[in-house]
This record gives C-alpha cells, sequence and structure tokens, in this order.
C-alpha cells in the first residue's frame, strides 16, 4: 500500500475512531459518577456491604453496562492506531493485534458478571439472614459443651457482646448477648473444644442489629458462593492482561514510527504496565490518555498531530543528541573522490586558489 493510500484511509476513519476514544471516556466518567451516587457502603463490614449492594443493585447494574459499552468501544481507536503503525513498519506483529480485541471485551463482560455476581450475593445473604434464629447464650452454652462437632466457626463480636455460630450443616443463627465476664474466655474454652473461631471488634459488623440483621460470616459465606463472583474473578486476570499488553505493545509501535511522540506514547506504556499493581487509578488513566489520544487523531491536540500522520510513511523521533543531518545519514557531507599525497609534498596552486604556497622540491639522498 502506497503513502497516499495510507493516508486516505486514515482520513476516511479518523473521525469514527476518535469519536470512539473520547466517547469510551465519557461513558467511564459517567459509569463512575452512577456508582458514586448510589453511595454504597465502603466500611470494613462485609455485612453492611452486602446490605449496601442490596439497597442499590440496580444502580451498580446499570453502571457496569455503561461501563462495559466504555469498554467495547476501546478497540477502535487503538484498532485505528495498530493499523497505522503497522502500514508504516512492517516488522510490527499483525498477530497481537488479537490483544486490541482481547483485553477491552473480557474487561467488560467481567465489569457486567461481577455487578450480576454481587448482587446475587446480597440477595442471599438478606435472605439467609432472614432465616436466622437468634438463640441465647445458654442454648449455645448446651451445644458447645453437648455436641461440639455440630459447629464448624464461632465469631465473636466483643463491640455488641454477640456471637454468630456456623454450623456444620451450613446453616447460621445468632447468639444476642453473651455475659461479659465470659468475653475473656470465651476464645480458649472454644479451642478446648476444637471449635474454630474469630474475634470481630468492630461494631458494624454485629449480627442481628437493625443495621446489620446478619454478621460477616454470614456475608463471607454468601460471597464464597455465589458462583457468578467466582466466574468474574476467573476473568479478572485475562482481562487485565489482554489491557496491559495492548497499552505496552500498540504504543511502542506507534511512537517507533513517529504517530505518537516519545512522551505520549511512553506515558501510554507506563500506564498500561501500572494495571498489575494498582488497577482502579491506572484504569481511570489509561481510559483519560484514550480520550486524548481521539483529539489526537481528530488533531484537536496543541501543535496538531505528529508529521507521520500526514507523510504516509514512518518518520522516527530523533534520538538523544542526534540532529536532521545525521539523522539523514551524514547529509552535507562532501561528495569527491581523494587521492593521496606524499609528505611534505603540497597541492599546486592553481588548485587551492590564490595565496597557495608554491611546491617545493625535495632534496634526494646520495
Amino acid at each position: 500500500m502506497g503513502a497516499q493510500q495510507i493516508i486516505e484511509r486514515e482520513r476516511r476513519w479518523a473521525t469514527p475512531a476518535a469519536l470512539a476514544a473520547v466517547l469510551t471516556f465519557a461513558l467511564y466518567v459517567v459509569s463512575f459518577i452512577i456508582d458514586r451516587t448510589a453511595s454504597l457502603y465502603t466500611g470494613a463490614s462485609d455485612a453492611r456491604q452486602l446490605e449496601s449492594l442490596h439497597d442499590h443493585a440496580g444502580s451498580i447494574l446499570v453502571a457496569s453496562v455503561v461501563r462495559a459499552a466504555a469498554f467495547l468501544l476501546l478497540p477502535i481507536p487503538f484498532l485505528y492506531l495498530f493499523r497505522a503503525a503497522e502500514a508504516r513498519n512492517p516488522r510490527v506483529q499483525s498477530t497481537l493485534v488479537a490483544f486490541v480485541f482481547i483485553g477491552p471485551i473480557l474487561f467488560a463482560a467481567q465489569g457486567v458478571v461481577q455487578a450480576v455476581g454481587a448482587g446475587q450475593a446480597a440477595s442471599d445473604f438478606i435472605d439467609l439472614a432472614a432465616k436466622e434464629q437468634p438463640k441465647n447464650y445458654s442454648q449455645f452454652q448446651v451445644l458447645v459443651k453437648g455436641d461440639p462437632s455440630k459447629i464448624e466457626k464461632v465469631t465473636i463480636y466483643t463491640a455488641a457482646n454477640q456471637l454468630e455460630v456456623q454450623l456444620t450443616d451450613g446453616t447460621f443463627y445468632s447468639v444476642d448477648k453473651y455475659p461479659a465476664k465470659a468475653e475473656s474466655t470465651l476464645a480458649s474454652d472454644l479451642d478446648k473444644k476444637n471449635i474454630s473461631n474469630e474475634t470481630d471488634s468492630d461494631t458494624g459488623s454485629s449480627a442481628g442489629t437493625p443495621q446489620s440483621p446478619g454478621g460477616d460470616a454470614l456475608a463471607r459465606h454468601a460471597t464464597d458462593n455465589a458462583s457468578t463472583l467466582q466466574i468474574s474473578q476467573a476473568l479478572l486476570f485475562p482481562a487485565v492482561l489482554g489491557l496491559v499488553v495492548m497499552m505496552i505493545y500498540v504504543p511502542l509501535q506507534a511512537q517507533r514510527v513517529g504517530l505518537l511522540s516519545r512522551f505520549f506514547g511512553s506515558f501510554g506504556m507506563a500506564l498500561g504496565a501500572s494495571m498489575i499493581l494498582i488497577l482502579p487509578v491506572a484504569l481511570l488513566g489509561v481510559l483519560l490518555w484514550v480520550g486524548y489520544l481521539g483529539l489526537l487523531i481528530a488533531g484537536r491536540v496543541p501543535g496538531g498531530r505528529p508529521p507521520a500522520w500526514e507523510a504516509g510513511e514512518a518518520v522516527p523521533w530523533l534520538r538523544p543528541g542526534e540532529d536532521d543531518s545525521s539523522a539523514a545519514g551524514g547529509e552535507g557531507a562532501i561528495d569527491g573522490r581523494a587521492t593521496e599525497v606524499d609528505a611534505g609534498e603540497q597541492p599546486e596552486a592553481g588548485s587551492q586558489g590564490q595565496g597557495a604556497p608554491a611546491k617545493r622540491k625535495r632534496k634526494r639522498r646520495s
């Protein structure tokens, strides 16, 4: 494909690619706003988190769908950039174009599946909590002393002097109050009976309160048994890996042929790599980068697009310390042939212009 054909193709698709890039960022911001307006609980209590999710399940699902739409638009500007780099450099691996689709599509699916799974876990938690039958401390002690093998785990909520008991058949019940004097010996007494137990001092985690009809143990049980959430967790790693490869390879190749500046290309690669460590923050940075890419494709950035876009061929950036003449392969060097001159022999005056010294004779040794 010639340079003019490349330019014409890119001009034809520039507007759709630019719009898709800007919409990707805009839709992600909209989904973020929807999440914020839901005012979800963000404390340490798993129980209250699931209650909050249950109360705002509709908003969370809508936000995930809008976010998924943003990720489904993401391949359009990246495919445009990939093809532009590929047309200018035959060394670009065409098979890696698959990562332009793998990461965004998997991430879109993972977000929706996670929202559905969270809603399922929250609904299961509310249903299980409603079936809990509170018991008093004496009834709990009878079971501990008489048949401890029926108890799977006991969670001790010290702030409210309450217990949450998980039985081996998967059911739960709460103990509204235990005597304050029993707190110091309760855990050791359970250990003596080989009953698994843990202590939770968070006041928001107590079972059986109006704010939290079920405890954290029940909430974790509901979450762990939500199959849809497990699927979403399985999708997360390949989705992130696909996005990382896309964000590193495509900007790298575009930078090499001069389609992206060194700073902008390197910044995009750094954002892609950082998704491994700080996914939520890095993801927002990536989508902001994509929004700016859309403006670049449309030529709406200060200074316009790099020269490689209008040239239809690679226009690599100069390396540090390299000037135009050295980049052009030594342009400005004198062309011609040289002849070897004996030591002490000077060229004739006519060949050097006026003022050249006269040719001297050499003495011959005898």
